[in-house]
């Protein structure tokens, strides 16, 4: 490479005879001109690659940030359309074993503090609350105050429930 270079140097004015044309110095300009418009479609077209992606990695990460904050999220907000007060039982249950499964990583006298509760306060049927009512109210009332009941108590347990899924 040297040697080349050398050659150049020492003959320099070989090289320099001619001048160049001014279509030659047109065709350069168009080449130069079309190669920077050729790096500013790659800029651009990684621009917009590494947006998306940007873009994905925030709407994925709000998505899971959402989830982590409402675990219930996934109940719908009232199971029991229907306004049932053993609608309301039956999901206190499903509640009740998933407080437990859920509390399974907790220390076992947190664990135990928690399922003491839980049994406390989920009734041993669908009719215990009902058997507490007196006996001259109406059916249509005594229908009504069952399904507040279990429905405050399903509300309770789903907010149990949310505290003991924290991960």
């Amino acid at each position: 490479m040297d040697k080349l270079k050398s050659f150049i140097q020492d003959n320099k004015t070989l090289f320099e005879t001619e001048s160049l044309s001014q279509e030659h110095e047109k065709r350069f300009m168009e080449r130069l001109a079309k190669s920077q418009s050729i790096k500013k479609f790659r800029t651009y077209k990684y621009l917009i690659y590494i947006s998306s992606a940007a873009l994905l990695i925030v709407v994925l990460a709000i998505g899971l940030r959402f989830l982590k904050e409402d675990p219930l999220a996934v109940f719908p907000s009232d199971p029991c359309r229907d306004g049932s007060h053993i609608c309301y039982y039956n999901q206190i249950r499903k509640l009740s074993s998933r407080i437990e499964y859920d509390s399974r990583n907790l220390p076992e006298y947190k664990r135990q503090e928690i399922i003491m509760n839980i049994q406390s306060l989920v009734p041993s049927s669908a009719h215990e609350f009902s058997d507490m009512l007196p006996a001259d109210i109406s059916d249509k009332e005594a229908d009504r105050l069952n399904i507040e009941y279990y429905k405050q108590l399903y509300e309770g347990m789903k907010e149990i429930a949310s505290l003991t899924n924290q991960t």
